[in-house]
């Protein structure tokens, strides 16, 4: 990477199992995290998003926080921040499908989209009615 602005070769490349692999061999191993990223031609936030990312498959098969830290080297400011991504993440994903079960055909959606869409209109009327009252409560309070 001879140009500031060039991006390592595994850029976006997927991570393989073996990867990952010996990912975790050198954290164990106490290897820096820019040595690590050389090494697997990938950026820092490439490394540290992947050890997030192992952390929270940990978590969710229940391997003790201790042992997660330990292994991933994360921070526990690191770890709380991914579980708390990774489960919004993954409550979005089910709401949406959620919706989207709900709401099979086409036509009912375009008429919840119609129905939503003149609800969020009538909350925008309601909003300005609202500031004008209180503009109007401050002219007021002012004479």
């Amino acid at each position: 990477m001879n140009v500031m602005n060039e991006k390592p070769a595994n850029f976006m490349v997927r991570w393989t199992t073996e990867e990952e692999n010996i990912l975790l061999q050198e954290l164990k191993d106490n290897i820096g995290i820019e040595e690590i990223a050389k090494s697997h031609n990938r950026t820092l936030g490439g490394i540290i998003g992947r050890q997030k990312t192992i952390a929270y498959k940990m978590y969710l098969d229940e391997v003790t926080d201790e042992d997660i830290l330990s292994i991933t080297k994360l921070s526990e400011g690191q770890f709380r921040e991914s579980i708390a991504k990774y489960d919004a993440r993954a409550k979005r994903k089910t709401n949406k499908n959620i919706i989207a079960n709900d709401i099979p055909n086409p036509v009912i959606q375009q008429s919840v989209l119609e129905d939503m869409k003149n609800e969020i209109i009538d909350l925008k009327n309601t909003v300005k009615e609202l500031v004008e009252m209180m503009k109007a409560v401050y002219v007021f309070e002012d004479v």
